[in-house]
């Protein structure tokens, strides 16, 4: 007997399993335009107080949605072509507009085709709907009107439109064209600045300030495709992305020098030499003598004397450091106290904050091992894999420990922190699963190995409070040396 041939079924209108729904999510090609395109209109619809939720490759590619001080709802479907739209396109995207008003009655106010142009056949269709529907407000009398709406009616017959179908475009439909700025993304983060600009809460900001949001709101939109975004989270993630990288906002710059001796591109206010106790080329670091009787009480007392001097707790970080400085110096300025850390981290060109907003539900991945010892040896895999080398290292060390865990991110290698909210969540997460290893088994000391991006070691460090005592490792050729211990 043959087997039979299984058919696909046919998703409903308006479900959001449709092809229609589901398209922008199962392809990628088309969608930069669109995603750009929201993003610049999100500004735009921001300053309508009525406006509530923006649904990205909802039921097609955008729905927006308005809820009044009544409660009464309206909403938006729109369409959107990267590309000049066709007399054939029209058709089909009129089509599906058409079954989705059917499948869902008086959901929505209005129907937009979005394109940069339209084709030679579709201009004078768009040109005549514009110019009856701007006049209609002006005439009491739709007779005034009639011979303008014949004229376009003959003209949206001219592409094969029937009585009904014309109906519903008067009804409904709308285009929206002349986006080619759109196809670039420096011209389109121009146009989202100059429109956020014009938001009451935005209109003291620089461009410099501001031209920030348009990528987190360009990532956002693309995290979010078939999820509902609402006002509250983009006035979240817009806040945030603006406040975070202000210009004028007041700090205080800090130079490292460890392995180098060199000038930074902002002056310093403060600046810790320690080049005298570090060596690139052999990475040679300090013995942890000198860290625990030197370097970290002058570290202390960088941050008391800031704080007798300053009432900022901005500090602009410049140096280029072995990881164990960028943690220890994360653990003099910790965040329960209020400081926060602005420092470059290569390639990004982006600088990376400490109090940037975490990435939201952050997965660390946990592998753990008993070891029949008193304390906890940690291993933070970022950049690549340490596991070998710090079991090695443990064992020639004849001091095995109690438990033995390493934590890294979902992949490992030089772009496995995407920016600085991955390594807020990154830290964070350490915390609290370190904290939760040290209580269930009865654990208070620490040996941390990290193997990871400096400026996430500085995060790091701001989060280590309340965790017992940690000693940093720094690897040296072939292997580990101890560096210095924190009382945390």
């Amino acid at each position: 007997m043959s087997p039979q041939k299984t058919s696909k079924s046919k998703a409903r209108p308006g479900s959001l399993l449709s092809p229609e729904a589901m398209g922008g999510i199962n392809a990628l090609k088309g969608f930069d335009f669109q995603t750009r395109f929201a993003a610049c209109h999100v500004p735009v619809w921001l300053l309508q107080s009525a406006f509530h939720q923006i649904f990205y490759e909802g039921t097609g590619d955008i729905d927006v949605h308005f809820r009044d001080e009544s409660g009464q709802s309206t909403r938006i479907h729109f369409q959107v072509k990267d590309h000049e739209a066709s007399p054939a396109e029209f058709k089909t995207s009129l089509t599906h507009f058409r079954e989705l008003d059917r499948a869902l009655p008086g959901v929505y106010k209005c129907f937009t085709l979005v394109s940069p142009s339209l084709s030679p056949k579709l201009r004078p269709i768009e040109s005549a709907l514009a110019r009856l529907r701007n006049a209609q407000p002006f005439y009491d009398d739709p007779a005034s009107t009639a011979p303008t709406k014949q004229d376009v009616d003959d003209r949206l017959r001219s592409v094969g439109l029937d009585d009904d179908a014309i109906a519903f475009v008067h009804n409904s439909l709308a285009f929206e064209i002349g986006h080619g700025d759109l196809q670039h993304d420096d011209r389109a983060a121009e146009t989202f600045v100059a429109r956020l600009l014009k938001h009451p809460d935005y209109t003291d900001r620089l461009l410099a300030a501001v031209q920030p949001a348009f990528a987190e709101l360009l990532r956002t939109l693309q995290a979010k495709r078939g999820h509902v975004l609402s006002r509250a989270d983009i006035d979240q993630m817009l806040r945030s992305a603006v406040a975070t990288l202000a210009p004028g906002e007041k700090g205080v710059t800090l130079w490292m020098q460890n392995w180098t001796h060199e000038t930074f591109d902002v002056p310093a206010d403060y600046t810790i030499d320690w080049s005298q106790h570090f060596d690139r080329s052999t990475r040679r670091v300090p013995s942890p003598k000198v860290w625990n009787d030197d370097l970290l009480p002058e570290l202390k007392a960088m941050r008391q004397r800031i704080q007798s001097e300053r009432t900022e707790r901005l500090i602009r970080f410049r140096g280029k450091c072995p990881l164990s400085s960028g943690v220890a110096l994360g653990a003099a300025f910790p965040a329960v106290g209020g400081w926060v850390f602005e420092m470059p981290q290569p390639p990004a060109k982006e600088l990376w904050r400490s109090d940037a907003e975490p990435t939201a539900d952050y997965q660390l991945a946990i592998e753990l091992a008993d070891g029949g010892g008193d304390d906890l040896v940690l291993g933070l895999n970022i950049r690549g894999d340490s596991r070998e080398d710090v079991r090695r290292y443990i064992a020639e060390s004849g001091i095995p420990p109690k438990l033995l865990a390493f934590m890294a991110p979902s992949s490992t290698g030089s772009q496995a922190i995407a920016g600085d909210r991955e390594a807020c969540a990154f830290a964070r997460a350490v915390r609290e699963r370190l904290g939760e290893l040290l209580k269930t088994h009865a654990i208070r000391r620490t040996r941390l190995f990290v193997y990871g991006p400096l400026a996430l070691a500085v995060s790091l460090g701001q989060q280590l409070t309340s965790v017992g005592t940690i000693e940093l490792f720094e690897f040296q050729e072939p292997s580990y040396a101890a560096s210095c211990t924190l009382i945390t």
